[in-house]
């Protein structure tokens, strides 16, 4: 048998062809997998750190719009502190906020009248919660109106 006939036998059956194709396939997924994870990793890395602050401004919305809520509703300005306060620890706790999440809490109200629950008025309740991982800050506000009855 001639070597020239032997070769030629193979090409025509495909041996090479299975050969040559079955080693590039796995290199292939390899490459990728080498160059996929450091450029993808940053975007995960980001897309988390995103995901925690929307989470924070929507518990953060929540929060401050319950918290100006029971204020107006109170009938003095030492029940409404009073009433805020509880609100806002009531509130993230039953949201899932840690603990450290809440000390770090900073709420503020700014009334449009003196003194702050005349009826009719505007009471504007601003929120600020700090990050820890991220190291951000979520600033949230909220307004209501205090009842004319």
């Amino acid at each position: 048998m001639n070597l020239g006939n032997c070769f030629s036998n193979w090409k025509k059956n495909g041996i090479f062809n299975r050969r040559i194709g079955a080693r590039q396939s796995g290199s292939a997924v390899v490459e990728f997998v080498i160059l996929a994870i450091p450029l993808f990793l940053p975007i995960f890395i980001y897309l988390a750190q995103f995901a925690q602050v929307s989470d924070m401004e929507i518990k953060g919305r929540s929060l401050i719009r319950e918290v100006v809520r029971a204020y107006v509703s109170s009938e003095n300005v030492a029940a409404a502190e009073q009433r805020s306060n509880f609100g806002l620890n009531y509130g993230a706790a039953r949201l899932g906020l840690a603990t450290n999440e809440v000390v770090n809490m900073k709420l503020t109200f700014s009334c449009s009248a003196n003194p702050c629950l005349t009826p009719g008025q505007r009471v504007r309740g601003d929120l600020q919660l700090d990050l820890p991982v991220t190291h951000r800050q979520v600033r949230v506000s909220a307004q209501e109106y205090v009842s004319p009855w």
